[in-house]
């Protein structure tokens, strides 16, 4: 009866001893169907789909976090952009991989450029990483022809890096017609140009028998011609 005690003794010690093999070498959770414990290579999973990148993850027994779009110039939108662990890192299976989506490259704010010289624009254009386009003309009450008016897309609307941006450069103030001032006297002529615009240039005196005497009898440029503002009008009195 003492030999059968032992007996069961030694068998119950052997049976303990290999199961805390088995549990060390991670068969015994294998046994009981859950995951082994051994780590595995994490894998590069950037610049593809939320798809590929689980299909790349599952073998392995990873799985995907998402955490948000952030931008980056080098992968295309909605591509995988960056993952911790970083790829080639080893993990544990069952380990939640986090990634971010790209959201392309970030969006560039078109400066003001209302003044500057063209070749001065296109400068700052190409620091932004922005393409000129055709350039367009444009009257501008305030700014010296020659310069930049705006652009198109305006200022401070925000484009993608390599958005073409067009000039639009001022050919100065727009024509406007010279106002009629025959007939009138010398005092209420030159109210009547500055108003529009115009200033009283040279005068002499000629002679007509259709008007009275001292108001103009002739104007240059004449009624309705077409002149830049504030350019001179020439004028003719009757003596």
């Amino acid at each position: 009866m003492l030999a059968a005690f032992l007996t069961s003794l030694l068998t119950t010690a052997a049976a303990f001893a290999a199961l805390t093999v088995a549990e060390r070498r991670g068969l015994l959770e294998f046994l009981h169907g859950g995951p082994p414990r051994a780590d595995v290579e994490v894998p590069s999973i950037s610049g593809v789909s939320v798809e590929q990148a689980r299909d790349l993850l599952q073998p392995r027994d990873l799985l995907l976090t998402l955490q948000g779009e952030r931008p980056d110039p080098q992968v295309p939108a909605g591509k995988i952009a960056g993952q911790v662990p970083l790829a080639g890192s080893r993990a544990a299976r069952g380990t939640a991989v986090q990634a971010f989506l790209s959201s392309g490259a970030a969006a560039v704010t078109i400066p003001t450029l209302t003044g500057a010289r063209p070749d001065d624009a296109v400068e700052q254009l190409r620091n932004r990483k922005l393409l000129t386009g055709r350039r367009q003309e444009e009257a501008s009450e305030t700014v010296a022809a020659g310069l930049v008016v705006g652009t198109d897309p305006p200022a401070g609307q925000a484009v993608g890096p390599g958005a073409e941006v067009t000039l639009i450069v001022s050919t100065g103030r727009a024509p406007r017609k010279v106002p009629k001032v025959l007939g009138l006297r010398l005092g209420k002529a030159k109210k009547v140009i500055e108003d529009a615009g115009f200033k009283v240039g040279a005068t002499r005196v000629g002679s007509s028998d259709r008007y009275d005497d001292e108001v103009i009898i002739k104007q240059d440029p004449p009624e309705n011609a077409l002149a830049v503002p504030g350019s001179e009008i020439t004028l003719v009195i009757n003596e």
